[in-house]
Formats: structure tokens, sequence, C-alpha cells
């Protein structure tokens, strides 16, 4: 039987420390430190992506909040596009050598390591990256290790494990995640002082100054923007459009992102399909345009696309994984389902929620107004730089 990618991933942290990886680091370190380039700035970082998804949102603000500092960034594997790669901005050192790093291993993590030692003093922040996980045991004692958790369900909570104590700090962009690796500390019997570790650092959204205002029109228009993977269960929004059109609800539902593949064929006329946009204008612009969120995923961190969606008064409808539940009160501000119940029963409440919306428009506009007024008070994010910089800066010594 073929191996999972996370038992993949787990066989690769297993023999990183045996012999014959340590030669090939060893060797690789060597090039590193007489590479004719100026490593320059003490700050480097380390993800998988730059095509366009949340995650990717998320590091490029990350990266942006050190622009002056022009850090180096490595993207270590094949991106699906590059629609998210101009968000990483000019002043930052991007560096797409996915294929050496990946096939080049064990020598590109020498290569890496040696290069990044040259420092006194390097911060090396990764996040959803393997590569980096397989680097932190070869970097110097001085060098300062963060990571970043998105969620737990992924596999990087289980591949980071080995390099747990050498990290310095772990960043949770919500309180589920946070709470999840401190249990995860106890359960696997690691030092009490590495959950004290564990820094709360929720993401943030550019949030208009006033509540968008909404025509009071038929039909509504239902929204997805994602990716089409397993965890996402794309295909129930699919279901959900032909359900509701079965039932003759006004409403119209629009798939943003590359999610086309994962709506059945027979279901793909019941929806609007608008592609990736990564332009973040036209991306404002269909939110507005739209009065509901549709989100099915098994599981989530706390998706920026809510984030988004609830700045610009869209009222999400979303199952109740990962951090969604801290932010979305439903009834409040927007619906929550219960993301452990069969397939049919999310596709029958969503699409009664639907039909509820479609006749109770003055509670949909107050649900809206609250969705917006919440995002307001909460996800701005002015402190969003200031707790990176200090994490990082303050602590390295910069």
């Amino acid at each position: 039987m073929a191996m999972t990618a996370s038992e993949k991933d787990m066989l690769a942290m297993r023999i990183n420390g045996s012999a014959a990886v340590r030669y090939g680091v060893a060797l690789g370190k060597l090039i590193g430190r007489m590479l004719p380039v100026r490593s320059g700035s003490p700050l480097f970082f380390f993800f998988p992506f730059f095509h366009v998804g949340g995650a990717e949102k998320v590091h490029a603000a990350i990266v942006n909040c050190f622009a002056a500092e022009r850090p180096w960034v490595f993207f270590t594997k094949k991106s699906a596009n590059d629609g998210f790669l101009r968000l990483f901005g000019k002043q930052a050192r991007l560096c797409n050598f996915w294929s050496l790093l990946k096939y080049g291993y064990p020598l590109s993590v020498g290569v890496m390591a040696g290069f990044i030692n040259r420092q006194p003093r390097p911060v090396v922040f990764g996040s959803n990256s393997l590569f980096f996980y397989l680097l932190v045991p070869f970097l110097k004692p001085e060098a300062r290790c963060i990571d970043l958790m998105h969620a737990f369900g992924g596999g990087s909570e289980n591949f980071s494990l080995p390099v747990a104590e050498r990290l310095a700090a772990r960043v949770a962009i919500n309180g589920k995640t946070a709470a999840d690796l401190k249990e995860q500390c106890r359960k696997q019997g690691l030092p009490e002082n590495l959950a004290g570790r564990v820094t709360l650092i929720e993401n943030s959204v550019t949030v208009p100054d006033s509540h968008p205002a909404r025509a009071t029109r038929l039909p509504l228009k239902a929204l997805y923007v994602g990716r089409g993977s397993e965890e996402k269960r794309v295909h129930l929004v699919g279901r959900i459009a032909v359900s509701c059109k079965e039932q003759g609800l006004p409403i119209e539902v629009v798939v943003v992102g590359d999610a086309l593949h994962a709506v059945a064929e027979e279901d793909r006329g019941f929806c609007t399909f608008l592609g990736e946009i990564a332009a973040e204008d036209e991306l404002r612009s269909i939110y507005r345009d739209c009065d509901l969120l549709l989100l099915t995923s098994t599981r989530e961190g706390f998706p920026m696309v809510i984030m988004e969606a609830m700045a610009q008064g869209v009222v999400p409808v979303s199952t109740d994984v990962g951090g969604i539940p801290v932010h979305v009160s439903s009834g409040r501000n927007g619906w929550l389902v219960s993301a452990g119940q069969g397939e049919d029963e999310i596709v029958e409440e969503m699409v009664g929620i639907i039909a509820r919306m479609c006749r109770e428009r003055e509670l949909l506009n107050t649900m809206s107004a609250a969705a917006y007024e919440y995002a307001r008070k909460n996800f701005g994010g002015e402190r969003f730089c200031s707790s990176y910089r200090s994490l990082l800066l303050a602590a390295g010594g910069q």
C-alpha cells in the first residue's frame, strides 16, 4: 500500500538525523558558507507556495511587515500559479528554488543551513513547510526559529514535533489552534515550558469605514471562495445549488477559486464559476455583490475568507470547525452548522438557512450589519505587524 503524504513527511523527519543525511548536510554547509552571495538580511522565511490561497495571503502580509529589512523568502513547493507572488512585495528577496530544495535534499538543507549560519543571530520563520522543519536541527544555536500553525489536521502539527523543543516561539492564528498546540505538548510529554512558547497572533483584513450598502433585490447571491481541495468539500456547494433550484429559491450560487473540478459535473450548471481572482479590488467588489458566504469544510483554522466576507457585510453560513465558532455567533452575525453530521444533513440545513434568508430580508440586513460591525471591532489588525515585529526582531536582537 502506498504511503500517504503525511506518512512520507513523518518518514523524512525520522531519517533526517541519520548518518547519511548528516553527511550530505555537512557537505552542503561547506557550499553554503562559500556561496558568492551576500546574505544581508538576518531574516529568513520559508513558505510552501505563492499561489492564490488564504494561507498564502497571510504569509505575504507577514513578509510585508518586514519590507524595510528586505528579508529572504524561500518557497519550498511548486505553486499552482503565481497569483499571489506580487503580494509578497518588491522589497523582499523572493527565491523560488523549490525543485532544488526538494530534490536536492539533504544537500539542499546543508547549503541553506550554511548560508543562514553566516549571520551572527539569524531569525528563521516557517509555516506549512516540511523543508523548514528539516532545516531547523542544522542551524546554529544562536538562530531563533519560529513557526506558524494555521490549524491542526494538515500534518504539520505532527512532523513539527521532532523539532518542537528547538522552536523559540510557535504562532497560532486563533485560540483553538493555540489550545491544540498546548494540549499536544501535554499529551506528548514535552517539557512544560514549551506550552508557554505558544503565541496568539490573529490575522487581519482591510475593513471599510462604513457598512457596505446593499440593494434590496432578488435573487440573493451565495458565495464560495477558495480551493477545491478535499477538506473544503466544495461538492456540497454544488449540491446546495441544485437543491435551492429544485425548491425554487431565488438564489444564485457563485464560486470563486480553482474549484470547478471539485463540483460534480451534473451540478456545475447550477453554479456561476468565476475562476481564481487575485486582484484585491475585484474580490472586494464580488463580496459586496453577495449576501451569504458558504463554507462546508471538515477542518479550518480561522479562514481569511470569513474575515474578508464579514468585513464587507456578507453573512457566513459555515460548518462549526476550527476557530470559526469563536467569531461567528449563529443567528446573530452568521450561521453555524454541525460538521459532525452527515453530508446530506449539512446540505439540507444550509438550504434551509438560505430559504429563511430569502424570506426574512430584514433579518438578513440586520445580520449583515452585525457581521460588518464585528469585523470592524475585531479584524482591523492594528496590532498584526507590531506583534510579528516584536516577536521576531526584538527577541532576535535586531
